[in-house]
């Protein structure tokens, strides 16, 4: 009653009230500092829009980057190329170290991945549709934590790989304690041939230690409002 009254008040004079919701990048921003996080391991760093996000909300700390597709890397070198804090790999990430080949898609490549693409974005982003195929090399995230973050247990991973989530995770196995927290773009539907879905991921995330603390919309149809993909936000809530 008391919270109806004072907004019907402010309203008598022309001024809304309503609950204050943090925007993601304010979110982001609190979450890191309130973690302590020191390392940012960018796994699908495309050009670098996710490095250049860390910067401007304020994270100070190393970023490494991590993109196979040739003209994107080059892209994401030339970016990087003024912070010493910045550093980039030309390597895809995965449960085991070899080489493969990652599906190129159209546009800026975002759609790209080491699984094949599924009806729903051929259907649904026909510009995003496979137009190349390129050899790359795939290293562990253990062996990337090992060369790149030695010591410490405050590494944050933001991971958009195209449906091989898992793969990436679970190649990190024996060094995951060390990493405090990650954004990871999940679908909801299969967008690409044998990925591990949201459903059965979030669990997954949780038996590995994991704690939801945000959950943003991504990618949906435009027509029906049906989500296709998430951004989700975890830490490990027992390390404060």
């Amino acid at each position: 009653m008391f919270k109806r009254a004072v907004k019907q008040a402010f309203r008598a004079v022309g001024v809304e009230v309503a609950r204050y919701r943090p925007s993601a990048a304010d979110l982001l921003e609190r979450m890191l500092k309130l973690y302590r996080v020191n390392a940012v391991f960018d796994i699908g760093a495309n050009t670098g829009q996710s490095g250049e996000y860390f910067r401007f909300i304020g994270y100070a700390g190393k970023i490494v980057s991590f993109e196979p597709i040739e003209y994107l890397f080059l892209q994401l070198r030339a970016k990087a190329a003024p912070d010493l804090q910045w550093h980039c790999e030309k390597v895809a990430l995965g449960k085991a170290a070899g080489r493969a080949h990652i599906h190129v898609s159209g546009g800026h490549a975002g759609a790209s991945s080491l699984l094949e693409m599924a009806e729903n974005v051929i259907l649904n982003a026909p510009d995003q549709r496979v137009v190349a195929q390129e050899a790359i090399d795939v290293v562990t995230l253990d062996d990337m934590l090992a060369k790149h973050y030695p010591e410490g247990d405050r590494c944050f991973l933001k991971i958009d790989v195209q449906g091989y989530e898992k793969a990436v995770l679970e190649g990190g196995l024996h060094s995951l304690d060390r990493v405090v927290g990650l954004k990871i773009e999940l679908s909801l539907v299969e967008n690409y041939k044998g990925e591990t879905l949201l459903v059965d991921m979030l669990p997954f995330l949780y038996g590995l230690g994991f704690r939801l603390v945000s959950f943003e919309n991504g990618w949906s149809n435009a027509r029906t409002g049906e989500l296709y993909q998430a951004d989700c936000i975890l830490f490990r809530t027992n390390a404060l």
